[in-house]
């Protein structure tokens, strides 16, 4: 009984060993700050600012920002609401067998508003889980969008969750 206590905590101190993060820096327009565990990537969305992943973990982040000015010249004029339902109305949310989006959460992330949702659904059979952040400043939108297997949710949660929420738009943007 005492061997199976000692692996039983072992195990629980193993689920319990948070991640280091690094601070990425986009440009000067934006940082955020990953994991160490992953790591910069270019196949993942071609109109991303930022990519990341990690496959052995099976873990992906980017980022897609857009000028509102330049939006404008398009006629497009949209406000945060409007916005995010534009990109969680997009095709590859559509994409997702049985794909839901949860309501989403509006709140405050480094001092910009933002909306959050999850995304759950199957990709090729394989159950897959989704977090959208959409979030708005003065001169831009910011699209950050993780996902993994949906197995893995519950062991990157927090990871996803203070990436999210170490967002910050940068003064010299």
């Amino acid at each position: 009984m005492k061997y199976f206590s000692f692996i039983l905590a072992i195990a629980l101190l193993a689920c319990t060993h948070e991640a280091k993060f690094t601070n990425v820096n986009i440009n000067n327009k934006y940082a955020i700050q990953l994991p160490e565990y992953m790591q910069p990537a270019t196949e993942l969305h071609t109109d991303a600012s930022l990519q990341y992943k990690n496959e052995e973990k099976d873990i992906y982040t980017i980022v897609i920002d857009e000028n509102k000015n330049e939006m404008q010249n398009y006629n497009l004029k949209y406000n945060l609401d409007t916005y995010f339902k534009a990109v969680a109305s997009q095709p590859f949310v559509e994409s997702i067998e049985h794909g839901k989006i949860s309501a989403p959460v509006k709140r405050q992330i480094n001092g910009s508003t933002a909306m959050v949702a999850e995304i759950t659904g199957d990709i090729n059979q394989n159950p897959v889980y989704y977090k959208i952040a959409v979030i708005e400043t003065n001169n831009s939108f910011y699209q950050i969008l993780t996902w993994t297997s949906a197995g893995n949710k519950e062991s990157y949660t927090h990871d996803i969750d203070q990436t999210i929420d170490s967002f910050k738009e940068l003064q010299n943007s």
